[in-house]
């Protein structure tokens, strides 16, 4: 069983973290406040999943690969979309009188066939994770050839670009896989050739690749975004595809540096292990706090509620997280 990577836990933490705080604004913060941190965070923060995930990838191993991606994504995919049917349509059932949608988009939905999930848009991530790592692992082993590769990767971007210009929209998401392929084929190249090991050698030249990939982001995230946000889940990248993709590059080069610069430190190592947790419950958890404080009179679309909620979400999600490890190892320790 291949050893768990401490920074690699706190680099996906820290990127649910991001989505966490993404969504927080979407469904309940005023963006005249917040707009700069939107664009910030819409900029690179689903492609580093991306990256993450082609990092980790490995295409051998014990058992069978496409079953163990099925239960791994797919599985938890169905459990939380049957969850958010179930809750979403009774909750708007009780507060409109009336269902979230009609029955043959939920269904449509479900089975992600429509170009939409539902209620619940971060489950995306999942299927589109599952077709791309079946295509890796096939495109991995049909052709060894670096030159071979880099035009198909090339050729990916091509078509995801060209997907975007009309805003169709696929079953599955298969419209996004191509567009996503480039960042999980980086992250593999990483790791396979050791690019962080070499650059880690020159702690001068990290701390000068570090900060000009950060000053990038900051200031290409002006002109990228425009009127609207970047949008993976909606195949929309922003006023220019290649500033995009240069932007998203930026973050993630900032993004996985500076984890790996203190990759010893695992505070938030638990939100990495759990992060599909943390995806498929975020909007219940965001639902029921704006609710709940609806209730009783302390919501307010600005700034700092979004600062207590968020924090409050977070510390509530470690709690909670911290606990279950704790319960979970002593199961361990009995059954031995």
């Amino acid at each position: 069983m291949a050893q768990r990577l401490t920074w690699i836990d706190n680099l996906k933490a820290y990127g649910i973290i991001l989505v966490v705080i993404g969504h927080s604004i979407v469904l309940s913060a005023d963006y005249a406040y917040t707009g700069l941190l939107m664009k910030l965070i819409y900029s690179f923060h689903m492609p580093l999943f991306f990256f993450i995930s082609g990092f980790l990838f490995r295409g051998k191993g014990t058992g069978n690969y496409f079953l163990k991606k099925w239960m791994t994504l797919l599985v938890p995919y169905f459990v939380f979309q049957i969850i958010s049917v179930v809750f979403i349509n009774s909750f708007y059932y009780v507060t409109t009188g009336q269902l979230e949608r009609d029955p043959l988009s939920t269904l449509l939905s479900i089975f992600y066939l429509n170009g939409s999930v539902g209620w619940n848009a971060p489950l995306w991530f999942l299927v589109v994770l599952f077709i791309l790592d079946v295509l890796y692992y096939f495109f991995s082993k049909w052709s060894k050839r670096t030159g071979i590769q880099m035009l198909l990767v090339l050729l990916s971007c091509i078509v995801g670009w060209l997907l975007s210009e009309t805003g169709i929209k696929f079953p599955f998401g298969l419209q996004i896989v191509f567009s996503c392929f480039l960042f999980y084929y980086l992250g593999n190249m990483t790791k396979k050739y050791k690019v962080l090991k070499l650059l880690s050698r020159n702690l001068g030249v990290y701390t000068l690749i570090v900060t000009l990939a950060g000053s990038f982001l900051v200031g290409s995230m002006f002109w990228l975004n425009g009127s609207r946000l970047v949008s993976m889940y909606d195949n929309y990248f922003g006023t220019n595809y290649v500033l995009f993709v240069l932007t998203a590059l930026s973050g993630i080069v900032f993004s996985v540096l500076l984890f790996q610069m203190v990759q010893e430190t695992g505070i938030f190592t638990i939100f990495g292990k759990e992060a599909i947790i943390l995806l498929g419950t975020q909007y219940f958890v965001l639902l029921g706090f704006d609710t709940v404080c609806r209730m009783i009179g302390i919501y307010s679309p600005v700034v700092y509620y979004l600062i207590i909620k968020v924090v409050f979400i977070v510390a509530g999600y470690m709690m909670s997280l911290y606990i279950w490890e704790r319960i979970r190892s002593r199961r361990e320790v009995v059954m031995k």
